[in-house]
């Protein structure tokens, strides 16, 4: 733990770079704004007095100003910086075409349109010649059983492969024929 001393000496060395760094940091302003980025940035400053005090088994006045102190610092922060653009861009595709609900409120406050009741059979029955026997055969279980679809929207392939009687590997092979076919990210 930091007194509040030794914060402000960390903020009047460190302030600029913080800042410099936040900036550095983009992608989707919902899952990284610059406030979020400044307080994890402050966090993982912290984080790198405690771990640099246990590394030397010093306290914080002996390497205060320390060129290997001031290294390991800097790391600590560029690599969270790193780590977190990693994960924005990993999850790109998810947040993109995405709105700001503050800014947007009245989509909030749009009619909710029940969605259950749109026929998939349509889809279905426009490219099914597309699929063989097997793949159409996934499709239909997949329909039956939207439980089969986890949360994030990946198959659960153990499931489906119990149901159609194969192994998961033949499961897997169907469903990237499915993909390939239609041009479909499952």
């Amino acid at each position: 733990m930091i007194t509040n001393d030794q914060w402000a000496l960390i903020d009047q060395k460190y302030g600029k770079l913080l800042t410099t760094i936040c900036t550095k940091i983009s992608g989707d302003r919902a899952i990284a704004n610059f406030d979020d980025n400044l307080q994890d940035l402050r966090l993982a400053a912290m984080d790198a007095v405690a771990g640099f005090s246990r590394k030397e088994d010093k306290p914080f006045e002996e390497f205060w100003n320390t060129t290997g102190f001031n290294k390991y610092m800097k790391t600590c922060l560029w690599n969270l910086k790193n780590k977190k653009g990693a994960r924005i861009s990993k999850r790109y595709n998810i947040y993109k075409n995405t709105v700001d609900i503050c800014q947007y409120e009245e989509i909030l406050e749009a009619e909710n349109h029940d969605v259950s009741t749109i026929p998939h059979d349509s889809f279905f029955e426009t490219h099914k010649s597309k699929l063989e026997k097997e793949q159409q055969e996934a499709v239909t279980i997949l329909v039956d059983h939207p439980e089969y679809i986890k949360p994030n929207g990946r198959i659960n392939v153990r499931r489906l492969s119990q149901e159609l009687g194969c192994c998961p590997a033949k499961t897997r092979k169907i469903l990237q024929g499915i993909k390939t076919r239609l041009n479909l990210d499952l």
